[in-house]
């Protein structure tokens, strides 16, 4: 055997050597890439969340004293309010339907997850399910395909009636 011979093969043996050990360190590198990666994302996630959680709780608290009065009145009570009143509790109301609508769009994103839009979609329904005074204004909002402008396709995509 040539020196010539020997040296290239210790010199494709160094080469083959380097070769694994450059592919072991950058598969090892991509791995914990990966993992940063998912791991980031996951924490970006969860911080969407609680800002979604902790904006749609404060804007439900400014109205939820209003929103339950509204809840409570019969129809014949709502009927005999003076036109001012009425103005502003059907504001509050739609801001109602407006928070209702948002968070059914996030969590149909998948921004908010499902035990949270489970709670709140029970809380909203049972607001919505004990006001006739409440169901009438949903029904005036949605004529003439109002209710796409609450990111629905139909009428009954959030409210239901709890029997």
């Amino acid at each position: 055997m040539s020196i010539e011979l020997i040296v290239g093969i210790i010199g494709s043996a160094v080469t083959l050597v380097i070769g694994l050990f450059g592919g072991l360190i950058t598969h090892r590198f991509n791995k914990n890439s990966i993992k940063h990666f998912e791991q980031t994302a996951k924490i970006e996630e969860d911080r969407l969340m609680k800002e979604l959680f902790t904006e749609f709780n404060q804007r439900y608290d400014r109205i939820n004293n209003k929103i339950d009065k509204v809840s409570r009145l019969p129809e014949d009570k709502w009927e005999k309010l003076k036109e001012e009143k009425k103005e502003r509790y059907s504001g509050v109301v739609i801001d109602f339907f407006n928070i209702c609508a948002e968070e059914y769009h996030w969590h149909s994103e998948g921004r908010i997850n499902g035990k949270i839009w489970a709670s709140w979609h029970k809380g909203m329904n049972d607001i919505y399910s004990r006001s006739q005074v409440i169901q009438n204004l949903w029904t005036e909002e949605c004529k003439n395909e109002g209710y796409k402008s609450y990111y629905i396709s139909k009428k009954d995509e959030i409210f239901t009636l709890n029997e």
